[in-house]
């Protein structure tokens, strides 16, 4: 069972590690970590596939969780705990760790110079019944 409730010394902890994590790892972990600070950092830009998420082994899931209660019951948000230096280099790890692959796209709504999302495709004509 995981247990949500934390002190702050808790919460300072979840930070570093995640950030860390994100900054300096190398496998899954450290992708969904980035994934899941830059969209606690800015969710429009970075939105989060929360089935994604299931994938963090179970510490860094503790954490999150913990530091995603935490900033949510306060009301608070991501820029408060960390700098943009510290956001910037979540993200340059992790499109490094995307590599130049299909994925790699900092897909977002437009804004801070990234790639709209591409248009989805036309439907399907319909399909119309004669007697």
């Amino acid at each position: 069972m995981m247990t949500l409730t934390a002190s702050a010394n808790d919460i300072e902890r979840a930070l570093q590690d995640l950030h860390h994590l994100a900054t300096t790892g190398v496998d899954n972990d450290a992708r969904n970590a980035a994934q899941f600070l830059l969209a606690l950092w800015d969710g429009d830009l970075h939105p989060l596939n929360l089935q994604d998420f299931r994938f963090l082994t179970p510490q860094p899931m503790r954490q999150a969780l913990q530091l995603f209660t935490f900033l949510m019951t306060t009301g608070t948000g991501l820029q408060k705990f960390m700098s943009e230096e510290a956001i910037s280099q979540v993200a340059d790890n992790l499109r490094a760790l995307n590599g130049p692959g299909i994925n790699s796209g900092d897909y977002g709504n437009g804004s801070s110079g990234a790639m709209a999302r591409p248009a989805p495709p036309a439907p399907p004509a319909a399909r119309v019944q004669t007697y």
